[in-house]
């Protein structure tokens, strides 16, 4: 570091071996906020324990932020929803039942949900609200619409796939389900549905929303 970047205050860049180190490990967040922090640690004199305990707090976070983009991308949510914005005094959900529902034990517990009521009662809002609060807490959640989905497994019936379709779906510890009954369903259709539902029974939670 020159005369000049210590007056001035001016960060510094890493050495090259250690930036090309950090960026070999791929801690992308570590490389990025080093050389501020290390200007940090050095003038308000912090011990080592210090800088590397906030240099790791850093990776981890982005690391965290990061999954959970990817598993809310992987989600295929159509919009976003939070159970902060669900109006429960519009609803008839009682109080202890939503409390029970934003904990997730019951996702965690393979337990399944189901929503009926007449449109326009939030019931996608919900579903959609209580997938997205299961990727903040670290599960592998898959949204669908009845239709898409149906449609999916008439493709995956056409190629000889279909087995292999509900395996990949059912790695997902929440597979949520909405607008079921918006359609009618034919007998194969209904076959094929059945087939996902008996596959994830007592394996994964399944949300489904009907009118």
């Amino acid at each position: 570091m020159t005369t000049a970047s210590k007056i001035s205050g001016k960060v510094p860049e890493l050495d090259a071996d250690l930036e090309a180190g950090l960026k070999r490990l791929k801690l992308a967040a570590m490389r990025r906020m080093a050389p501020e922090l290390l200007l940090t640690a050095r003038t308000q004199r912090w011990r080592p324990e210090e800088l590397l305990r906030v240099l790791i707090e850093a990776e981890v976070a982005a690391r965290d932020a990061s999954n959970i983009a990817n598993r809310r991308k992987a989600a295929g949510f159509p919009v976003t929803k939070t159970l902060d914005e669900f109006d429960l005094s519009a609803s008839s959900i009682p109080k202890a039942t939503f409390d029970y529902l934003a904990s997730l034990e019951w996702v965690r517990g393979a337990e399944n949900l189901a929503l009926v009521g007449p449109p326009g009662t939030g019931k996608s809002h919900l579903l959609v609200a209580l997938g997205a609060a299961a990727v903040e807490a670290g599960h592998r959640v898959r949204y669908f619409t009845a239709a898409d989905l149906v449609e999916a497994l008439y493709r995956g019936l056409a190629d000889n796939s279909v087995g292999r379709l509900i395996d990949h779906t059912l790695r997902h510890d929440l597979i949520i389900i909405d607008e079921i009954g918006f359609a009618p369903l034919d007998d194969t259709a209904a076959q094929l549905l059945f087939r996902l539902v008996a596959a994830a029974y007592e394996r994964r939670s399944l949300a489904i929303s009907s009118h």
